[in-house]
């Protein structure tokens, strides 16, 4: 479910029979609209909530609080009594003790809220008249190209493409998860659809302070957006291609670096990638980091070649050979 906030009051956003129902939470009073696209809910939200207070001051009527600081809460026997039994360890009464929890939860999720770490997002992904919300999480720590990405945002699919997009188009990325049981099913209907025909989603996201072109691929159970950069952002490589001399390399060449590029073969590992370093600052005194930048005739290359297919011989000899043991 979505959730937007008006005053003390949240709403929610569920989509019921082909339809956004925007009502208010956490009261007793059974109070909702209809909205024609998420980009109204916030405001149309407002208005529900300033209507119902109108009309209760009319009537004379106290509008209902939302929150009345006691509710009930079942939980499994077993946690009861650890609760219960926690409590009394601390000295402290049960009460006060759930108190501290919830405080001690509000505060972490506070905490990674602010930080941005994790952060989703809420909006609807749209498929002609399939409708389901969804949550947008940046899949990098600490990336956000999407201005004003705190507020409800709207995908429509525009069209399905095989998966050629240039990467020099992608830009940051973003896992899309279904919000809540009501967007399961349909998100469950775009994403098997995708992965059945085997295709990538071209969309735009549209936002209150934004719209930004995006990819979208399936990805086990959910899926990742990726935003695409503009035509006229990537630079058009020609003129720089041009001016690479095209040299022939020789059936001996080309053999030999095919058994250096087969002997250094190995599946990618995200675990072995790093975040960029600096460098420290090399001193007069301390020797600097030598780059070779000597060219080569034909025969010294075909040495060079010759000496790594060697060298990555032995070293995957050296690899596969067992250790003694001590």
């Amino acid at each position: 479910m979505s959730t937007v906030r008006h005053r003390d009051y949240q709403g929610g956003v569920e989509f019921e029979d082909g339809k956004l129902v925007l009502k208010i939470l956490h009261i007793d009073d059974l109070i909702t609209t209809e909205v024609d696209s998420a980009s109204e809910v916030e405001a149309t939200f407002a208005e529900l909530v300033e209507d119902y207070l109108a009309t209760c001051a009319e009537l004379g009527k106290e509008p209902n609080k939302p929150f009345k600081g006691l509710f009930n809460v079942r939980i499994p026997p077993e946690l009861h009594k650890q609760a219960a039994f926690a409590a009394s360890t601390e000295d402290v009464t049960l009460n006060a003790y759930v108190i501290a929890a919830l405080e001690n939860k509000l505060a972490t999720t506070t905490s990674v809220e602010q930080s941005g770490r994790g952060r989703p997002a809420e909006g609807f992904l749209r498929l002609s008249l399939v409708t389901c919300p969804v949550r947008l999480h940046p899949a990098v720590e600490g990336e956000h190209d999407l201005d004003g990405l705190e507020g409800e945002f709207q995908i429509e699919i525009d069209h399905f493409v095989s998966n050629e997009i240039d990467r020099v188009y992608f830009s940051n990325a973003y896992y899309l998860v279904p919000d809540g049981a009501v967007g399961a099913d349909a998100f469950a209907v775009i994403r098997e659809t995708m992965r059945a025909v085997k295709k990538v989603a071209l969309a735009r996201i549209v936002g209150e302070n934004f719209e930004y072109a995006i990819a979208l691929e399936v990805r086990e159970v959910g899926m990742v957006a990726t935003l695409l950069r503009a035509a006229d952002q990537v630079l058009d490589p020609s003129d720089l291609f041009r001016s690479v001399r095209d040299v022939k390399v020789t059936k001996d060449m080309l053999d030999l670096a095919k058994h250096i590029v087969e002997a250094m073969k190995a599946p990618f590992d995200p675990r072995k990638l790093h975040a960029p370093k600096k460098r420290k600052k090399v001193s007069d005194q301390e020797p600097k980091l030598a780059l070779s930048r000597t060219g080569g005739n034909v025969i010294d290359l075909m040495d060079a070649l010759r000496r790594s297919a060697r060298s990555n011989k032995t070293t995957a000899q050296g690899a596969s050979k067992p250790r003694r043991k001590a």
